[in-house]
């Protein structure tokens, strides 16, 4: 269970803290919003599920949180069913010649609608269902809440599955006090000394600041070469560069401060993971608390540098 992308909020949790200290109090507000499969008329679904299918002891219990100190972890599955436009527009096609020449007349707007629902609902019923995971870190030290998504989109799915949960998810969207995009290009731009602890990586994107103007997208380049130069002095703004914090992880960061790509460094793992056991369960937790302990300080670095408000 690794977060290989991150989209951070910050959270008061005076009113949960309660909660979240108790295992059973936990369990019990996820098993209220959990997953349940899309039924026959349904076209998505979400909903949490378990982390793991055995108890510490060893007996076979969905568990549906791990905490580990002020770190708690939950799982939410989304569920939707693969119903493309073109295939209901061929079958809505067909039917709709069909239904003309029985009556003999156009259909009207009203009976084309009802027609179409029809089709939709017979093909729900047959649909195939994909499914994804999504997992959730909140950190009760830092006030941090952690989504493993990109899309802005699907994060704000999963801190609503939260809420109904939970009955109160207070979760706030960073709110730097400066603008990102213009900060990281100074860092490229005007050979600006990286805050201490940050290493460029070898990925950037450059945007132009016109609507209508170009994206350029750098990978496997020396990002303080000429040829970036050359776009920046051109009036392009950087809105994502890859990062390494303290030689650990590696990281590309976004101009709406997400985390894309992370990856821990193979020697941070080497240092910090212990051995594979025969117990997955054990295996899978280490790897959630050490998770738990570089998210912490590379989310708590990033909202000091880009003077970020607090919960």
């Amino acid at each position: 269970m690794w977060f290989k992308n991150l989209r951070l909020y910050t959270i008061d949790l005076q009113e949960l803290q309660g909660v979240l200290k108790d295992d059973a109090l936990v369990e019990e507000a996820l098993l209220k919003a959990k997953f349940k499969p899309c039924d026959a008329q349904q076209l998505a679904t979400i909903g949490f599920a378990p982390l793991f299918v055995y108890d510490d002891n060893g007996e076979e219990k969905p568990v549906y949180h791990f905490s580990t100190g002020n770190d708690h972890f939950f799982k939410l599955v989304e569920e939707a069913k693969l119903l493309p436009s073109s295939v209901v527009k061929a079958e809505l096609d067909g039917l709709t010649r069909q239904k003309e020449l029985e009556l003999k007349k156009v259909l009207t707007k009203e009976q084309k609608a009802a027609l179409k629902a029809a089709v939709v609902n017979k093909l729900l019923a047959q649909a195939f269902a994909t499914r994804r995971e999504i997992l959730v870190w909140v950190n009760t030290e830092n006030y941090f809440v952690g989504i493993n998504v990109t899309s802005a989109k699907r994060a704000e799915k999963a801190l609503a599955m939260l809420r109904e949960a939970f009955a109160t998810f207070p979760a706030k969207l960073l709110t730097p006090k400066c603008l990102v995009d213009e900060r990281m290009t100074s860092w490229l731009k005007e050979n600006v000394k990286l805050p201490e602890h940050l290493k460029f990586g070898q990925e950037t994107t450059l945007k132009s600041k016109d609507e209508d103007g170009g994206v350029i997208r750098a990978s496997k380049e020396d990002l303080t070469s000429d040829e970036i130069s050359v776009h920046l002095e051109a009036g392009k703004v950087v809105t994502e560069l890859s990062l390494n914090f303290n030689d650990d992880v590696n990281f590309n960061l976004t101009s709406d401060l997400a985390f894309k790509k992370i990856k821990l460094d193979d020697i941070y793992l080497e240092k910090n993971l212990p051995e594979k056991s025969d117990n997955e369960i054990a295996d899978a937790q280490a790897l959630l608390v050490i998770q738990a302990d570089i998210l912490n300080q590379l989310c708590d670095y990033i909202l000091e540098i880009f003077d970020c408000d607090r919960a």
